[in-house]
């Protein structure tokens, strides 16, 4: 014969043996909901963070052959306004292109190397002490540029701007003869 103590254990031992209740089976679709989200943002932040190290490196390179351009010629170049290797730069890739027309001249004057494609469009401006440097703002804040007597020497600008997630909000770069810094607006849209 059984004992109703054994069979009370029995009883006891299939109810805990069924599964997870729905709750906590809620608790665990949540966090991994959650963990999802926090990869998903990360994930975006890392991409967007690859295309403004793009635009940085690429006016970094600018910098460079500028200055390799004025050891040879005795000035900088001046390759105009137009955005190269695409006018209006969006949520695509472009191929650089040296015989891109940036105005005045093409980029095949500056040795600017790439490693592929490019989500930014660039352009430089250059001239000498008797040139007024062009009027820029970054972020709403106009850029101080040396003009009249504080102008001693010839300067260029390099400059980048993109849309790399499509949305019409471009991020812009910039950088100059005048400071090493990369001035920067939007960087992450």
């Amino acid at each position: 014969m059984v004992s109703m103590s054994t069979l009370h254990n029995r009883s006891r031992s299939r109810t805990l043996k069924r599964g997870f209740t729905l709750v906590e089976l809620s608790v665990v679709v949540c966090i991994v909901g959650i963990l999802a989200t926090l990869a998903v943002v990360g994930y975006r932040r890392l991409i967007n963070a690859s295309h403004s190290t793009e635009a940085h490196t690429m006016i970094q390179s600018i910098r460079v052959a500028q200055e390799s351009y004025r050891a040879e010629t005795g000035s900088y170049a001046d390759l105009g306004t137009t955005l190269c290797p695409a006018a209006s730069p969006g949520k695509f890739k472009t191929q650089w292109n040296p015989a891109c027309t940036g105005g005045t001249a093409t980029w095949a004057a500056l040795p600017v190397h790439t490693d592929g494609p490019l989500m930014y469009g660039y352009y430089t401006r250059a001239g000498t002490p008797s040139t007024a440097v062009p009027a820029m703002t970054i972020a709403g804040q106009n850029i101080a540029w040396p003009t009249g007597a504080a102008l001693t020497t010839d300067w260029f600008i390099a400059y980048a701007e993109g849309d790399v997630d499509g949305d019409g909000v471009k991020s812009r770069f910039m950088g100059s003869s005048f400071s090493n810094a990369i001035m920067v607006e939007a960087e992450s849209e």
